[in-house]
C-alpha cells in the first residue's frame, strides 16, 4: 500500500529523519513507538504530505486517493469556529463522501449547533474520527491521541476503530506513548530512534524476542547475555534481554519471564536514554 524509500527530513538543517526505507501493507495495524523527539510525528506528516522530505519518496498504491486517507494529529486545532453541522457539511463536500453517519455523535450526545472549540479533547477526537469514517478510509494515520482521551471515550473510540478496520480493511499507522489500551491490536511494531527505525517486527515475534530476568539485590547477570535495559532498586534487579533465543534457557541458570507489549516498548525507550547518558 505504501512504499517509503530513502526518506530524509531536516528542520533548520537539523536531521530529523535519515534514509528511512519501509513498506506498509494493506490492512495492517502498525504501532510506531520511540522516545520523545525520535521523529515519529515528523514521519507521519511526511506520509500525509503535510511535510515535504528533503530526499526520498513516499509512494501510494495507485487506487488510494487522498479522499480515502484520514489523519488524526496530536494537536486538534480544526474547524475551531465552525458548528459541528457546518464542519460536517464542509468536510463531506471537500472529501466528496456519499453520506455521514451521525450515530457516534448521538451516542456522545453532541449538539450539532455547538461550536467545535467548545468540545473537550476527547469529544473533539471522536468528532474528527466520525468525519474520517465518512471517507471510508483505506489508510488512517493517528498521532498520539489516546493519552488525551478519558477511559470511557477511549473504549468507544477503539470499538469504532476496530469496526472501521473490519469494514474497510483499513491500514492504520499509529504513533503512541501509551500501549496498554491497544496491547492486542497491533500486527506490527516499529521502534524509532534518532530518525531511524531500529526495530520492525511482527508483534508476536517481538514478544518472543524480549524477556525479563528478575534477581535478588546481590544477584549478577551473566556477562554474555544481551541486556537491552536494566532497572536496579535496593530490593530487586530487573534485566530486559534482547534478542532472546530459546537456547538461553538451557545455557543460563536464570528464569526468563514473558512481557506485555507496554513493558517491551518501555525497555527499548529506556535503553535509548541509558545510551544517551553514557
Amino acid at each position: 500500500m505504501i512504499e517509503v524509500t530513502d526518506l530524509s527530513f531536516k528542520f533548520n538543517k537539523k536531521p530529523v529523519l535519515e534514509n528511512i526505507n519501509v513498506r506498509f501493507d494493506e490492512g495492517e495495524f502498525i504501532l510506531i513507538a520511540g522516545n520523545n523527539g525520535a521523529g515519529k510525528s515528523t514521519f507521519l506528516r511526511c506520509l500525509t504530505g503535510v511535510l515535504t522530505p528533503i530526499s526520498g519518496s513516499v509512494l501510494y498504491k495507485e487506487r488510494l486517493s487522498k479522499q480515502r486517507i484520514g489523519f488524526i494529529p496530536d494537536r486538534l486545532g480544526f474547524f475551531e469556529n465552525f458548528t459541528l453541522k457546518k464542519a460536517i457539511d464542509f468536510h463531506t463536500r471537500v472529501f466528496r463522501t456519499d453520506g455521514f453517519d451521525d450515530s457516534l455523535l448521538k451516542e456522545l450526545e453532541l449538539d450539532l449547533n455547538s461550536q467545535v472549540k467548545t468540545l473537550s479533547v476527547g469529544e473533539r477526537t471522536l468528532f474528527l474520527f466520525s468525519l474520517i469514517m465518512a471517507q471510508k478510509p483505506r489508510l488512517l494515520l493517528m498521532d498520539e491521541i489516546l493519552h488525551a482521551v478519558d477511559a470511557y471515550l477511549r473504549d468507544v473510540f477503539l470499538d469504532r476503530l476496530l469496526d472501521m478496520i473490519a469494514q474497510y480493511n483499513t491500514t492504520v499507522i499509529a504513533v503512541n506513548h501509551t500501549f496498554s489500551e491497544i496491547e492486542k491490536i497491533p500486527d506490527r511494531v516499529l521502534v524509532m530512534e534518532n530518525g531511524r527505525f531500529i526495530i520492525d517486527e511482527k508483534t508476536d515475534a517481538l514478544r518472543e524476542k524480549v524477556k525479563k530476568i528478575e534477581l535478588e539485590p546481590n544477584g549478577t547477570v551473566p556477562d554474555d547475555l544481551p541486556v537491552l535495559f536494566k532497572k536496579e532498586t535496593p530490593y530487586i534487579k530487573e534485566y530486559y534481554v534482547y534478542p532472546f533465543e530459546e537456547r538461553m534457557k538451557a545455557a543460563f541458570d536464570v528464569k526468563f519471564r514473558d512481557l506485555n507489549l507496554a513493558d517491551i516498548l518501555k525497555s527499548f525507550i529506556g535503553g535509548y536514554y541509558v545510551k544517551k547518558r553514557v
